[in-house]
């Protein structure tokens, strides 16, 4: 049995043609690239649509198992009567160690205790539904299916326009103004927060876009405290407030790895006392704890008669029968329909391929629903290849009529009745983890930046100096390749290598590149900094994430045969500029702010004493100067300033006085100082921090006093000496040093930490 495609995407689809679908196929994998920032899985364009009959069919036997799973866990954890009957395995679920004991007795707010049941499902060659899985410990994917639907219908719109079919988002708008309203307490409205520790990076985008689409903000379990009964949020730099409790917590995290101490050691840490404030209900974390029982395969089999047991109605979605030759997805004894697909073997004719079906089933405010769309999952022996899901709209109904809506979308944001919500309280602007997420990647930003300026500049003095016969050129080629090392703090780098080996040179560069387990090369920074920007994902504008798959694309291309080096890092200096600009025109001026400028200005002001200390602070003859000079205004980009301040060639004096007292320029020390003194004094704190303002006063007060002739003055006559700006500089960066490590310790660490073995550290 087939998943025929309707006449008018048909017609679509013939009017593509095979080039045309070949090129939808890829655009949308480089547009799903681009957002995810990780490699695209296979895309197809061909959708598998179900029409309005059999969605209507599927949906009923889903909310109808979600029913039942639901049903399940009220007695499991609490009266346990299906234990006690023939029905049950009960054998099976005492065993299994996702049945948490120590969970019972926890109540639910909502009607339901579930909020969201995934379930894989594939439709059998006799036209039955077969359910081929179910995740109700952490259900996911709804994320990826909204991104899927995206990246598809911007590469294809032609055939998305073809059919009216159900919409995705207002089906996600009712179930936030569910969740929303579900987790209000006492009359106010309640504060929801979503808790994920993927380090896989395309669950870890599912999980912040199903976050963003529920308008609650994403948290580690740093973030999280407990205490009298209650969950609360860790606020960088805040004292306990208990007006930063927590009323829901979603959870995308194994039940298992929450609570040390009632649930046993966790590699992840853990919120100690969780089980104990969900108890007290407070707070309620959904879906609920140990739900993970409600997958065990014994269980699954017994659905149809606890189905009758339970609900007096008969099941309308059968189990798969257990297929030993594949355990991993237990296909059912009937093979599973295709659905037309692009031939995974080039062909420009569509192909029939086996497909599974990945859906989502959420608690709104009626009961359970089913999310109009998802994954379907190709099955066969070819490569895995995701397509679209359409729900199509009935004929004689409109699209509009037809997409999700109802009670409950209007909740918060309407304009009437008694259950409005009128006082949203807001959430803190972010916790300790993403405070310190927005802290890193502002000094990551920034020394991608610096590094890339660096490495360009020095390509650049390297092609011409190297040209070049005397003692001078050779000097000034050695000051800036150390000075590289000394800046990336890549050592011991071009110290030990002779510059006049240009073999050694070229590798020392390629692996500042490329090298991506080496700390301060280019690759390295880049990694972090596209790293810590996915946790920011509720938070940095759409426009950020094409950015970084252009930068990941040059950096992975640099140094190729087709274009010079220098080429590729001016790529990478433009890309900075275009992500800074896109933070900077999104971003809302509030503590996430602010503490991204305090890293980007650590981050300068610790690279730029950096290379002054290694460009200028030796003595060297006035040809050797002149170079090296010229190639600090270069890096530092101070050229149209210098010239219109001076009208004189570049002397080292006049340049050292400009990038340490110009506090108009903004790659000055004095510039960075003045922002800074500006972000601290916004920082959150009921009374100023000795340890955050010293490290700074100290350091307006070294540089303020700093004389350039005087910094510049060797401490002798002989070739190489160092000049007084060594050790100002040095002492300098300590200061910097010592005021990130203040920040560090007073906004992002926890007070105290959990041991991995269950008990408090004491």
């Amino acid at each position: 049995m087939t998943f025929a495609i309707p006449t008018a995407p048909a017609r679509a689809l013939d009017a593509l043609g095979p080039a045309g679908r070949r090129r939808a196929a890829a655009a949308a994998g480089s547009l799903f690239a681009s957002d995810v920032s990780v490699p695209s899985p296979a895309l197809d364009p061909v959708p598998v649509v179900l029409g309005p009959e059999e969605w209507g069919e599927l949906s009923a036997g889903l909310v109808q198992r979600a029913r039942l799973l639901d049903a399940l866990h009220a007695d499991l954890y609490g009266p346990r009567t299906v234990l006690g009957s023939d029905v049950a395995p009960a054998a099976a679920l005492l065993a299994d160690p996702a049945y948490l004991r120590t969970a019972t007795s926890i109540p639910s707010r909502g009607g339901t205790h579930l909020l969201a049941l995934g379930c894989t499902v594939q439709r059998a060659a006799d036209g039955g539904w077969q359910v081929l899985a179910d995740h109700t410990d952490v259900p996911d994917g709804a994320g990826v299916a909204l991104e899927l639907r995206r990246a598809l219908s911007r590469s294809a719109p032609e055939l998305y326009s073809s059919t009216a079919l159900r919409r995705l988002h207002p089906f996600m708008d009712g179930m936030r103004s569910a969740l929303h309203q579900r987790s209000r307490a006492e009359g106010r409205a309640g504060r929801a927060v979503v808790l994920t520790d993927s380090t896989d990076p395309l669950r870890a985008f599912d999980h912040h876009w199903f976050a963003n689409l529920l308008g609650a903000p994403v948290v580690s379990v740093t973030d999280l405290r407990t205490g009298s009964g209650s969950l609360s949020l860790r606020l960088p730099g805040a004292d306990p407030d208990p007006g930063d409790g927590i009323d829901a917590l979603v959870r995308l995290v194994p039940s298992a790895l929450l609570d040390p101490l009632d649930l046993g050691p966790t590699p992840l840490g853990g919120v100690t006392g969780l089980v104990e404030a969900a108890r007290c209900g407070d707070v309620e974390v959904l879906n609920p704890l140990g739900a993970g029982i409600l997958e065990n395969p014994a269980l699954a089999r017994a659905l149809p008669d606890l189905c009758r047991q339970l609900l007096h109605e008969d099941l309308l979605l059968r189990p798969a029968e257990d297929d030993p030759a594949d355990p991993a997805t237990a296909p059912g004894a009937a093979p599973p329909s295709t659905a037309p697909s692009l031939d995974p073997a080039g062909g420009d004719a569509l192909v029939e391929r086996p497909v599974r079906l990945q859906l989502l089933v959420m608690a709104g405010a009626d009961g359970f629903e089913v999310m109009p769309g998802g994954i379907a999952r190709t099955a066969d022996a070819a490569p895995e290849t995701l397509k679209d899901i359409w729900v199509a709209v009935p004929p004689s109904s409109s699209a509009g009529a037809e997409t999700h809506g109802g009670a409950g979308t209007t909740g918060a944001s309407g304009t009437g009745g008694a259950d409005a919500v009128t006082g949203l309280s807001p959430y803190p602007a972010m916790t300790r983890s993403v405070g310190s997420d927005l802290f890193w990647f502002g000094r990551y930003l920034e020394r991608v930046d610096s590094t890339a300026r660096l490495l360009r500049t020095v390509l650049d003095s390297t092609n011409d100096l190297s040209a070049e016969t005397g003692r001078a050129p050779h000097t000034a080629l050695a000051v800036l390749l150390e000075a590289t090392t000394d800046v990336t703090t890549t050592f011991p780098g071009f110290h030990t290598i002779d510059v006049h080996d240009t073999g050694a040179v070229r590798d020392e560069i390629r692996s500042l590149l490329h090298d991506t387990g080496r700390p301060g090369s280019l690759a390295q920074s880049f990694a972090a900094l596209a790293h810590t920007t996915r946790g920011l994902r509720d938070l940095v504008s759409d426009s950020v994430w094409p950015s970084i798959s252009r930068m990941r694309g040059r950096i992975r291309a640099l140094g190729g045969a087709d274009e010079p080096l220098e080429q590729g890092l001016t790529d990478m200096v433009d890309g900075c500029l275009a992500l800074s600009g896109a933070v900077a025109d999104s971003m809302p001026r509030d503590l996430g702010w602010d503490l991204t400028e305090t890293g980007r200005r650590i981050e300068r002001t610790s690279a730029l004493l950096a290379l002054l200390k290694a460009a200028l602070g030796g003595r060297r003859s006035a040809a050797a100067e002149a170079r090296v000079t010229a190639a600090v205004v270069a890096i530092t980009e101070s050229g149209a300033t210098y010239r219109r301040t001076y009208h004189a060639a570049v002397q080292p004096e006049l340049l050292l006085e400009l990038l340490i007292g110009d506090a108009t320029l903004p790659r000055s020390l004095a510039f960075q100082l003045d922002r800074l003194g500006a972000v601290l004094d916004r920082l959150p704190e009921r009374t100023p921090a000795v340890e955050l303002r010293a490290p700074l006063t100290a350091l307006r007060s070294r540089v303020g006093a700093w004389q350039p002739r005087e910094l510049l003055t060797p401490r002798d006559e002989e070739p190489g000496s160092p000049t007084g700006l060594v050790a100002e500089a040095g002492a300098a960066m300590e200061s910097v040093r010592e005021l990130s490590t203040a920040l560090e310790n007073r906004f992002f660490r926890a007070s105290e930490s959990t041991s991995p073995w269950g008990f408090d550290d004491v």
